[in-house]
């Protein structure tokens, strides 16, 4: 999973030019915080991608982002939307001879929105800039970023609000709030012997974030995330006998340090603090995790024959995580985790226009700082709420088996296929133990298996079409208690993951048209989705939550010195629901008297309605 949600259990690496950007309390996504309009191509690594190091369990996503051009630009764009969403996006490149041939490109970012549910306001505001040079021999680029957000949530609503009001917010005041400061500088040389590439950056990312609570103290946290760190890498093209063999050695170190400041928040006048906090200030919590990671990591890709190839891979991982309770140095702890991760895979070219593939790999997953803070079913936690060294985690460790076959036609369609399982030891997952508070647990076995098919053609008169399906089957290989708000939630082998699908397919059809000065575009998108069971239902004996298709459209034209476009997501304004958990409602029916004793049921999160976004850029 790749998510910006604390305690989702993340397996998906993300680099921004080089620098991994899941952030190192819990190795969460904030997607918001990615520079998009200056990305200029991603790339998806499948399976464990062991030159990416830890928590690249089921890939590794590689974003590049823009050089200034040796033709000078500039553009602005502004948005309009529903909602209140409005926007405006200006971005500038170009090199500079005078200055030697240094290169440069600037973007900014500014939205507000009102949001389509009740107290959802949110805004975003982002500058990024690449500086750079290149010769015939070097290239050397200096990136930095800064970022500040800020939005108000609505978290799941109990089912039958959803029916009454689905705009309706449970606890209004839930915020979160980062703030960003990313700096790189990367370079590569060509040697006499290969090329060399390193990169030194520092990220900073200060969040504070607040959870409106109803018969529980509110918590405010202050999260400070600091990374520091660089890669050195040598690519040599060599030989073993009359084989061409692609050589790369490399190794990491980063530090990253963590602090939590959390306090807790009286809901109510007559409402005590808990007695291990500090009554008149309400600090909780006063943490400091700074952690250490260093790896060793050698790729070698061998070309058997014309037709034949083989790559190997090993990557050796240290991980230190001390923790500090800077109020109680009693609970004061530190894990270390070593881990050696081999990777074998290979490539064969049937013919002219088909290949096939198969792959065994390893990877690895340390307990992020906050997973071993909150790890004790004795004293769950309200995310983030309560830290303390609690009993050890153990590091998640996946085997991970691929095969797969791709085929080019006339026309320019392709076809893909690919079967894969990934075997998971001491998976960990947070059990939510009421719907305001859990811990995370290891799980001794799991898997995830399924087949991917993937196609694209040309249909003749401008028109092209895309679709993909996956079957994935997620599944609980062992037998183990989780807690929940439902009795009785015992798991075994071959019961489903909760919020994992077992189908999901997705099609698109479009068209361009050229004109004498201009050119139009529309596009069509369908996304389905089965049906999944809740979380807190991990047994697999409630009803689940149903399957849905959703529908998006897009129309464009662009013209030398300017794009107007319209975007529609839901075109068919189609209601469902996204995530559903198992919890008590001690507020009752919207509008209603509280219940004397609450009873668990169904919190779902609507899905977005129907929304028309208006773009229009002007190039320069």
């Amino acid at each position: 999973t790749l998510s910006p949600v604390v305690g989702v259990p993340q397996g998906v690496s993300v680099f921004l030019d080089g620098v991994r950007i899941n952030e190192p309390d819990a190795q969460e996504l904030n997607f918001d915080l990615i520079p998009m309009e200056a990305v200029t191509s991603a790339s998806l690594i499948r399976g464990p991608a062991t030159l990416f190091g830890k928590n690249t369990l089921a890939g590794a996503l590689l974003l590049t982002t823009e050089r200034g051009d040796t033709t000078p630009h500039a553009s602005a764009t502004i948005e309009d939307g529903a909602f209140g969403f409005r926007s405006a996006t200006a971005t500038a490149s170009g090199v500079a001879p005078a200055l030697g041939g240094i290169d440069g490109y600037i973007m900014g970012r500014a939205s507000n929105e009102r949001g389509w549910r009740d107290a959802t306001q949110a805004r975003s505001r982002m500058l990024f800039a690449n500086i750079g040079k290149k010769t015939d021999a070097s290239d050397v680029t200096l990136t930095a970023m800064y970022a500040h957000d800020a939005a108000f949530l609505a978290g799941s609503l109990p089912e039958s609000w959803i029916t009454a009001d689905p705009q309706a917010n449970y606890t209004d005041g839930d915020f979160f709030e980062p703030e960003l400061l990313h700096l790189a500088l990367r370079g590569e040389r060509a040697l006499s012997l290969g090329a060399i590439r390193a990169n030194l950056f520092f990220r900073r990312n200060n969040v504070q974030q607040f959870n409106a609570n109803i018969d529980a103290p509110s918590t405010r946290a202050f999260v400070d995330n600091r990374s520091a760190g660089g890669t050195v890498e040598w690519s040599v093209p060599t030989h073993i006998g009359n084989h061409d063999l692609a050589l790369t050695l490399g190794s990491e170190y980063s530090r990253n340090d963590v602090a939590y400041h959390i306090f807790d928040e009286k809901t109510s006048a007559a409402a005590d603090l808990p007695t291990d906090c500090d009554q008149m200030s309400g600090l909780c919590d006063k943490v400091h995790v700074p952690e250490d990671d260093a790896s060793l990591y050698a790729q070698g890709m061998l070309a058997v024959s014309s037709k034949l190839s083989l790559t190997v891979a090993a990557r050796a991982d240290y991980v230190r995580i001390p923790f500090r309770d800077l109020r109680d140095p009693s609970n004061d702890g530190t894990s270390v985790f070593r881990q050696m991760s081999p990777r074998i895979g290979a490539t064969y070219q049937l013919d002219a226009r088909t290949s096939a593939y198969a792959s065994v790999g390893t990877g690895f997953r340390p307990p992020a700082a906050l997973e071993l803070a909150c790890a004790d079913e004795h004293a769950p936690c309200a995310l983030p709420s309560a830290l303390g060294d609690d009993p050890p985690l153990e590091p998640v460790t996946v085997r991970s088996y691929e095969v797969g076959l791709s085929r080019e036609f006339a026309h320019e369609a392709r076809f893909g296929v690919s079967a894969y399982r990934t075997d998971v030891r001491d998976e960990i997952v947070f059990v939510a133990s009421s719907v305001t508070a859990g811990f995370f647990q290891n799980i001794p076995r799991t898997r995830r298996q399924g087949i991917e098919i993937t196609g694209e053609a040309g249909l003749g008169a401008g028109f092209t079409l895309d679709a993909s399906y996956n079957y994935l089957n997620s599944t609980y290989e062992s037998t183990v208690a989780l807690a929940s708000e439902l009795a009785g939630n015992v798991v075994h082998p071959g019961d489903k993951f909760p919020l994992s699908p077992d189908n999901q397919a997705s099609f698109s059809i479009q068209n361009t048209r050229a004109f004498r000065t201009s050119v139009l575009h529309a596009q069509l998108s369908i996304r389905g989705v089965s049906s999944q069971f809740l979380r807190g239902d991990e047994a697999n004996r409630e009803r689940q939550l149903p399957g849905y298709a959703t529908t998006d459209a897009r129309l464009e034209w662009q013209a030398h010195e300017f794009t107007l476009s319209g975007y529609v997501t839901n075109l068919l304004d189609r209601s469902y629901d996204t995530f559903g958990v198992f919890g008590e409602n001690p507020k009752g029916p919207l509008g209603g008297t509280p219940p004397a004793a609450p009873t668990p049921e169904r919190f779902l999160t609507p899905a977005y309605p129907r929304a028309l976004t208006v773009s229009l850029a002007i190039h320069m």
